[in-house]
Parts: structure tokens; sequence; C-alpha cells
């Protein structure tokens, strides 16, 4: 694990000093307006602002470095992972390639064993005759008795056959050498493929390190996750359908919005009694009006320091959009094929679980354990088990458009995360008689759309 994982950072630190600095001067202005102002304890007050100000400038500055070091090993981490992902999705194609062709040599050396099987009794027959017929040398065969006639046609008969054993021993040992031959690249081939397979155990291996690393290092974010999945897991048991889940999804995401505008609102009235209770103090203490001066411009220095720290805390946070996230395509095409496998139901066919209902996306069969990535950049609205779909994941890519993912055996990433076209987000069943499926929807205002044309399939993939 490289050295710069190591160092946490706690960047929720910088809420308890701007709640603080909030609190303090909301508390001042609700005793200027109840009618207790009292200028010297005002200026006490602005005082200890300027106070806490000067103790928390420093612890603010470090603050900042070790977000901005966070947001690049996050990066850095999800490039890593898109990498690794495409990597061991190679592997695991060129591994079922190669046990293709070993169950084709396979049945070569079957074929091959069976004919040498059969020209060897040809051969062994043969030679038993021969051996019979030679219990007379040709010198004795002249002096034998019986008719002259028989023995001249005996000892013709052992001059003709003796050329053609002569040939037939030749192709045996023919086929003797490619049967050898074809058992040494049999031999090879599996060497190649447990080769192989040791990468691909080393690969996942890595890919799994890189998705524990990252859950550390948004380990800071992790309360917040925790009341956006009990939030998701309400939803999704009052949740009639899928449709009906996105749509009160959506209608979450619009309280949200409107929870932050409130809250700015509320920040903004705050500043104004800030100032308000700043100019009360001024011309309550005319005659220390220098001191009154500076303890206002040390006010509004932290006003701007504090939604400085906000907002650098806001930019580090790895809940934010990452810089580089893309919108969706306007037309079809370019979003990645989450898995490499065949597909065996497409939009619109007979669902194969459901005798009375059509398939609104792809069915893809993979290999067991294959590794399933995002389709395109986006959040991740919905990570978990629902109803009979086993373990689902939903991601939104913008306000219009949601991609569905359904079957898998494990999922690597957590509702609230951001995710980048190509980033692993969990693997299929590793076990069981045949290869898992994995479900592809894609939405658009709500309503399934064919996912086929946006996606960017290979010729096994697109095969049926």
């Amino acid at each position: 694990m490289p050295a710069r994982f190591a160092r946490p950072v706690r960047l929720i630190a910088l809420l308890p000093i701007a709640a603080g600095l909030w609190l303090l001067l909301a508390g001042v202005a609700a005793a200027q307006e109840s009618g207790q102002a009292d200028p010297e304890k005002a200026g006490e007050q602005l005082e200890e602002v300027e106070r806490a100000l000067e103790r928390d400038r420093e612890r603010a500055q470090e603050l900042e470095e070790e977000a901005e070091a966070l947001r690049a090993e996050i990066e850095e981490v999800r490039s890593e992972s898109v990498e690794v992902a495409a990597s061991v999705q190679d592997l695991e194609n060129e591994i079922t390639q190669l046990e293709l062709l070993l169950a084709v040599r396979h049945v070569q050396a079957l074929r091959t064993d069976a004919s040498l099987d059969r020209r060897k009794g040809q051969l062994g027959d043969t030679l038993a005759a021969l051996q019979r017929i030679s219990v007379f040398p040709p010198d004795a065969v002249l002096g034998a008795p019986g008719r002259p006639l028989d023995s001249l046609r005996s000892a013709m008969l052992l001059s003709s056959t003796i050329p053609r054993i002569e040939k037939q021993a030749a192709g045996l040992r023919t086929e003797l050498e490619e049967q050898q031959a074809l058992e040494e690249e049999i031999r090879h081939q599996r060497d190649e493929l447990a080769q192989r397979r040791q990468r691909l155990e080393e690969e996942q291996q890595q890919l799994d390190e890189l998705a524990e690393r990252k859950r550390e290092l948004e380990e800071e974010t992790r309360a917040e996750r925790a009341r956006t999945e009990e939030r998701l897991d309400q939803l999704a048991d009052e949740a009639e359908d899928l449709r009906d889940l996105i749509a009160r999804l959506e209608a979450e995401a619009e309280r949200q919005r409107q929870r932050r505008e409130a809250e700015a609102r509320a920040a903004a009235e705050a500043a104004a009694r800030a100032e308000r209770l700043r100019e009360e103090a001024r011309r309550a203490e005319e005659q220390r009006r220098a001191d009154q001066e500076r303890a206002r411009q040390e006010a509004e220095a932290a006003e701007q320091a504090a939604a400085e720290a906000r907002e650098r805390q806001q930019a580090a946070l790895p809940s934010q959009p990452p810089p580089d996230l893309r919108s969706f395509p306007e037309d079809p095409g370019g979003l990645v094929m989450p898995a490499r496998g065949h597909i065996t139901a497409g939009f619109g066919d007979q669902h194969p679980d459901l005798q009375e209902e059509v398939s609104e996306g792809l069915i893809l069969r993979t290999r067991k354990a294959a590794q399933v990535v995002a389709p395109f950049d986006g959040k991740i609205a919905y990570a978990g088990p629902f109803r009979r779909y086993g373990l689902i994941l939903i991601i939104e890519h913008d306000e219009r458009y949601h991609s569905l993912l359904a079957g898998f055996d494990r999922l690597t990433v957590e509702a609230g995360q951001w995710v980048m076209a190509g980033e692993p987000v969990g693997s299929m069943k590793e076990t069981g008689d045949e290869d898992p499926e994995l479900y592809i929807e894609l939405r658009r205002a709500g309503q399934p759309i064919d996912p086929l044309p946006w996606l960017e399939t290979s010729s096994n993939e697109a095969q049926g």
C-alpha cells in the first residue's frame, strides 16, 4: 500500500469552527434585539470572536492543505481502479478463449487416440497372419508337400504383403509423432491457462485493495452516507415497483435542493444580523470608535474565513461531483458495457422469469465472478437489495437519465458516491451450475428505453 494513503484527513473539524462563530454572533444579535444591549458586553464578545479567529486561523490552513491532498488521492484511486477493472475484464476474455482452445485440443487428442488404437489392431492382425506364413521360409516352401502352384501362391503372398506392412508401420509412426506433438501443445496451453488464472487472481486482489482504500478515504463522509442509506431504505420499503422507486428518489433530491437553499437564506440572515450588531455597537461606544472599527473589520474577516472554510470543505468532500464529470450524451452511443458476456434477451423480448411480462432492458450472461463497471459518469442513487431483484444498483446520470443494474453477488460502492465511466462497482456470482446473468436497464424521465444503441458493444457481447 503506497505511503501516501496513510495520512487521515478530518475535514469535519471545520464545522465546529464555523458553527461556533455563527452561534456567538447570533447570541449577541439576540441580546441586542431583546433590548438588553450592553456596549461593553458587545465589545467583549467581539474581542472573543477575534481571539477565536486567531486560534483557528492556523488550523484552518492545515485543514485546507489536507483537504487538497485527500481530493488528489481519491482521483488517483478512481483512475487506477478504472485501469485495473479494464485489465480484469481483458483477462477474463483471454481465459475464456484459452478454455475453448483447450477443449478443442482435448477432443482432437481423443480422436487421435481412437485412430491409433484402430490402426494398432489392424496391424496386429496382419502381423499374426504373416507370422503363421513365415513358419515355412521361402526355400522350404519349394520343397514342401503339395502341389507346386499352391507353394508358389504362398511365396507371392508373402512377398506382396511385406511392403504394405512397412507402409502401415511408417504411417503409424507419423500418427504417434503427431499425437506426441498434440499432447505437448495441450500441456503448453494448460500451463499458459494456469498463468493467466494466477494473473487474474492477482489483478482481482489488487482491485479489491483499491476498493478497500477508496472506502477508507471516504470514511469522513460515512455519517452522511448512513443518513442517505436510511432515507433510501425507507423509500425502497414503500416503493411498489422500480418506477415508483426512481420517482421517489427524484422527489427526495428536490427536497434536498430546497433544504440547501433554505440553509443559504438562513446564513444570509445571520450575516445581516451580525452587520446590524456591528453598527449598533459602533453607535453605542463613540469614545471607543477606533477599537470598534477594528472589531468590525475582524468580524468581517471572520465571516469571510468561515465562508471560505465552508467552500473548501464542500470542494474537498468525496460526496461532491468530480471536477471532470461529464453530461449524459445527447445522441445514442458513448456508454460503457458494464461487463463482458453474451446478450441472451433484448429490450421488449419475453422475460425468461416472468411469463406475462416483457423485458424492459438487456440480459447479459457473464463469466462467474465477472467484474462489473459503471456504464457512465454519475452518482449512486441506490445500492442494496430490492425485492425479487436481489442486489441492485441505480446510478443517476442527470435529472433525466438513470441506469439500473441487477444480478450482483457483491457491491463495492455505496449510495451517495460519485463514479466515473468504467469504474468498478461490483462483481457477479462465482458459484452455481450456470453462468450468472446481469440485467441492464436505462430510463429516461422515469420511462425505460432500449439501452443497446447507447452501449459500446464488441462482437461477442452482441451475440444472442
